[in-house]
């Protein structure tokens, strides 16, 4: 029951990512790194640079962990860059003064592999985390230790960690010194209480991302959260009526509750859904049985 419409293609890609290892949120596939910007380096070099200047590193370690950070600025961050900035450092001075800030981009270079290396992303993950962890040991500045507070919360949320990914960010909020990193963390931690089916604590956090920080994309996104008691799984979008009847028998056929709903964003537009299921891990089991059929099935919210 394949569809060839345009908006079809579209969701088989990203669900294709994310049955990979992609795990994205809600309606659309997350981009991994939307949460903490990649211009947030800025804030690190400056700390980074006098702290390599009092520690007298060797030039070629510190040249080189100034450029990878330097990458962070690019929409798609060369990852065996960054990778090898913080490796030459860490050669050259495994516990100098800019030793935390070189783990926090080793552990960033393995986000970033997780997601555009569809190989190995959960060990790609799990290195991440494993650098986070020792950037930790190095006591790093507070700014510096929000972000590593921040990224461990990331690994874990697209681990399906949701309750240690929680606790991460909250560490995070109080040493993250810009507004937007703060709202993307506050966010972050609403979809991990509503994947956990801590529905109340989700709608009060997207509340509180709304007021703290109106008009902004994450509050936007909240809103789209905020009043939800269950899961569905999105099966297709489909510009033809006849195309989504034919999905919803199909689907009612195996014994699913499906339903058809407006697109709000895309007049025209059909999607079915399968649901309201009661957990995460009930929408993940129907994604699998339905995947072979539905290749675009993805979970929402």
């Amino acid at each position: 029951m394949r569809s060839g419409n345009v908006e079809q293609k579209r969701l088989s890609v990203e669900a294709t990512k994310r049955r990979r290892g992609w795990r994205g949120d809600e309606r659309s596939v997350l981009r991994w790194m939307f949460v903490f910007p990649l211009s947030l380096h800025r804030c690190v070099v400056s700390s980074l640079l006098l702290l390599l200047a009092m520690g007298c590193a060797p030039r070629q370690g510190e040249a080189r962990l100034r450029d990878g950070y330097k990458l962070l600025d690019s929409p798609r961050p060369d990852y065996v860059a960054m990778s090898a900035a913080a490796d030459a450092y860490l050669a050259e001075k495994p516990t100098g003064p800019g030793a935390g800030e070189a783990l926090y981009l080793r552990g960033r270079a393995f986000e970033e592999k997780s997601q555009r290396d569809i190989t190995s992303p959960e060990r790609d993950l799990a290195q991440a985390h494993a650098a986070y962890q020792q950037a930790l040991a190095q006591s790093p500045r507070p700014a510096v230790e929000g972000l590593i507070h921040a990224g461990i919360g990331n690994v874990l949320y697209f681990q399906n960690r949701y309750a240690p990914a929680v606790t991460e960010l909250t560490a995070a909020l109080p040493k993250l010194e810009r507004e937007d990193d703060k709202a993307w963390a506050t966010y972050r931690i609403g979809l991990c209480q509503q994947r956990s089916g801590q529905w109340e604590s989700a709608d009060q956090t997207f509340a509180k991302v709304r007021q703290l920080f109106p008009g902004t994309e994450q509050a936007r996104r909240a809103a789209e959260h905020q009043g939800a008691r269950g899961y569905y799984v999105q099966v297709g979008a489909y510009a033809a009526a006849a195309q989504a009847d034919a999905a919803v028998a199909d689907l009612k056929k195996q014994g699913l509750t499906v339903g058809k709903f407006a697109d709000s964003s895309k007049p025209g537009v059909q999607l079915v859904r399968v649901g309201p299921l009661a957990s995460y891990a009930a929408a993940v089991g129907v994604k699998e049985r339905v995947w072979k059929t539905y290749s675009g099935a993805m979970i929402v919210p």
